[in-house]
């Protein structure tokens, strides 16, 4: 199924494996993206990182999700974020595909979430949409290079590609039937 849906790659791995760095808070923090503090999915209004490594840890099993995309070229940013864009569609289909077999889930990519247009965040509001706003794995602190390689999956994928990353947990031993 996950092939059938354009999951370029993907693996099983058991949530003890998962290693956090809060040292990617500051990053966040630097607000690279213009999400910091403008997003309940992103940080601080996420929760901090101790709260989110807790959050995991009720899980005990993940399936790591990687998608591959050509570019133009290596400066090619325009592909880079209609790659992340199309990333973002296909992992809410698997996650919502595991979440209808395999519920409770916690469902992890790439971004800030993007339900909607302006987060109610930035008026001090509830989130609109909690059942369907994903988190990125940077802002859980997750460090995605060790997830990947827990998953026997490789960071880089090639020359003029990029790629991006998804995690669900969930309880389920065989979580990608």
């Amino acid at each position: 199924m996950l092939s059938e849906l354009g999951v370029t790659h993907f693996g099983e791995i058991a949530v003890e494996a998962i290693v956090f760095n809060p040292a990617f808070r500051a990053a966040c923090a630097a607000n690279p993206c213009g999400k910091y503090g403008t997003n309940w999915a992103c940080p601080p209004g996420v929760g901090t990182p101790e709260e989110l490594a807790e959050r995991v840890r009720r899980f005990t099993r993940g399936l790591v999700i990687q998608t591959v995309w050509p570019l133009a070229d290596g400066f090619d940013f325009e592909g880079m974020m209609d790659a992340a864009d199309r990333h973002n569609r296909l992992f809410r289909r698997v996650a919502e595909w595991m979440a209808a077999r395999h519920a409770p889930i916690l469902a992890l990519s790439a971004g800030a979430c993007e339900c909607c247009e302006t987060c109610s965040y930035v008026r001090g509001e509830p989130c609109r949409l909690p059942e369907q706003a994903i988190a990125s794995l940077e802002a859980y602190c997750i460090d995605v290079a060790a997830l990947l390689d827990a998953a026997g999956l490789r960071y880089n994928n090639g020359p003029e590609t990029v790629s991006y990353v998804g995690l669900v947990l969930s309880d389920s031993r065989d979580s990608h039937s």
